[in-house]
């Protein structure tokens, strides 16, 4: 992939199916807290529920999984229970108030994305989801280095894909595709296509085997989200990337 190309499949997300985890974890949430909390504090917006799904379905089962940036635990608890897992890690700065947990094997954890706390090379499957665009650029790099230096395996990030500008007030970083090839060079894409601004699912694997094959039509080219004007091209700080481990032998 060149430094410019961008190569994505498309998914749309009112084309993910509500049901096993995403369904039983929804309703749980929605026994305690109804189906519309007057504070949202960590509630996902409807279409989170099949970004979750879908994430979910493209994790390889493993020992270990971890997600930082857990917000309320929806999908936390959904790796939890998939059954995929022995030990399933969560990470968020503070606890959110409606933060549930329903298995035991979660173990959560208070810190930070730029200093996690767990060994290198820790875990089958780590996923931060819609985290890293909230980060200033110092965080940025040491976090991105972080989740790389934990994960053995299969890395799953999403970040909103060419979000309108102005960006959300929570928002320091937009990821232009150009800035995500620069950024994540060896990655896959997926846009997971939605009525609002799309998100970019990005993956990387660190234990040298090939990307699983998508059954998924490639990205048009068209982003959905309302044009915004060019921009000045502007230096993009990148995180360094850990080699991928050689690939096993049979």
């Amino acid at each position: 992939m060149s430094a410019t190309e961008f190569t994505a499949t498309k998914v749309e997300m009112d084309d993910i199916p509500l049901d096993g985890q995403a369904a039983d974890v929804k309703g749980r949430f929605e026994a305690i807290y109804g189906a519309e909390p007057e504070t949202r504090n960590g509630w996902f917006h409807p279409s989170d529920w099949p970004r979750a799904a879908y994430v979910l379905g493209r994790m390889d089962p493993g020992e270990r999984a971890l997600d930082v940036g857990v917000g309320a635990g929806q999908f936390l608890n959904m790796v939890a229970l998939s059954g995929r897992y022995a030990e399933v890690a969560g990470l968020d700065r503070a606890r959110f108030s409606k933060y549930q947990e329903f298995s035991e094997i979660i173990t959560r954890t208070n810190g930070s994305i730029d200093e996690l706390p767990y060994p290198d090379n820790h875990f089958d499957v780590v996923t931060c989801m819609e985290v890293l665009e909230h980060l200033p650029p110092e965080v940025f790099v040491a976090g991105l280095a972080e989740l790389r230096r934990v994960c053995r395996g299969q890395l799953l990030m999403t970040v909103p894909f060419e979000e309108p500008e102005p960006l959300s007030k929570t928002h320091l970083r937009r990821f232009e595709r150009t800035d995500i090839v620069e950024i994540f060079p060896d990655g896959r894409f997926t846009i997971l296509g939605r009525r609002r601004k799309p998100w970019v699912l990005i993956e990387e694997r660190f234990d040298g085997a090939p990307f699983a094959t998508l059954n998924e039509p490639l990205f048009d080219g068209i982003n959905a989200a309302t044009p915004v004007p060019p921009k000045k091209p502007a230096a993009v700080a990148v995180a360094a990337k850990k080699p991928a481990a050689p690939a096993k032998k049979a």
